[in-house]
């Protein structure tokens, strides 16, 4: 549930105070549907309702209620307020509910820590990789994030350790990346979704580089594919002919994070440091 307060204008009905605060037309629409979801000086109104100056305008949004098991995940949290969550999510962790993991994902863990909310994630990780994962605790709040998410506002960082040494200590991939029917790995040709995603090489070992990496594009698979089509798949990552004799994961982490919180205009700036398994691969050499 979310709820806010807004201050009337003389001569504006509530939906046009809601508009000019950022609310689109659908989440006006909810409310109208929603007991008690519009309320002015304490009173139940319409949309249309005209509201005069020194009324007080209570908008309340109600998520409809999902079923959770339990989990045993203990949340990292990196930051959290009324709207949003981000967490650090362990390699090996689900990321969201889904077939076969209705009790072992971090939206579970979210819930048995705190009922209050509707966990929307912004964005995904894969399974086994890890670092910094965000969640909307409120629809606005997701609808506001994800069009951070598509105008590039929110922006993530991500390590990769790939094999063999790039030969390049920058670059930028661009690629078609399409997905397979049958087949959980994506292939990268002629068709498909187009990818853009940026490098820089932090450090080298003699057998692989250590990538900080960015993406103008979320396309499932993104930098595992990508890199993998140009030679240099993740270490561990069998799905992309990966070495996996000395790392039994894809060696990738989201390392940080950059955004807007979705009702204030205050960027949020959020690390999280690269986990032992990847430290210990970069730095044992052969």
């Amino acid at each position: 549930m979310k709820t806010m307060e807004f201050k009337g204008q003389d001569g504006l009905a509530v939906k046009t105070v809601l508009s000019l605060h950022g609310f689109s037309r659908h989440e006006i629409s909810r409310l109208k549907f929603t007991k008690a979801g519009i309320m002015v000086n304490g009173i139940e109104r319409r949309v249309d309702y005209v509201m005069a100056k020194g009324d007080v305008l209570r908008i309340t949004f109600v998520d409809p209620s999902r079923a959770y098991g339990e989990s045993h995940i203990v949340p990292k949290v990196l930051y959290e307020d009324e709207d949003v969550i981000v967490v650090h999510k362990d390699a090996g962790v689900v990321a969201h509910q889904s077939h076969g993991h209705m009790d072992d994902d971090m939206v579970t863990a979210l819930n048995m820590r705190d009922p209050s909310f509707v966990y929307r994630p912004i964005g995904r990780l894969d399974k086994d990789v890890s670092g910094i994962m965000m969640y909307a605790k409120n629809t606005p709040a997701a609808a506001r994030l994800n069009q951070q998410r598509i105008d590039g506002v929110l922006k993530k960082t991500y390590l990769a350790i790939v094999s063999p040494v790039m030969d390049k200590p920058q670059g930028t991939l661009r690629f078609f990346l399409a997905k397979q029917q049958g087949v959980k790995a994506r292939s990268v040709g002629e068709e498909g979704k187009s990818c853009v995603t940026h490098y820089f090489v932090r450090e080298s070992n003699g057998v692989s580089s250590l990538l900080e990496v960015w993406i103008e594009t979320g396309r499932t698979h993104q930098i595992r594919a990508g890199f993998a089509y140009e030679g240099h798949p993740l270490e561990g990552d069998a799905l992309y002919g990966g070495n996996v004799a000395r790392i039994f994961r894809p060696a990738l982490h989201c390392a940080s994070i950059r955004f807007l919180l979705p009702f204030v205009q205050k960027e949020i700036r959020l690390e999280c440091p690269m986990p032992d398994d990847m430290t210990f691969l970069l730095h044992s050499g052969c």
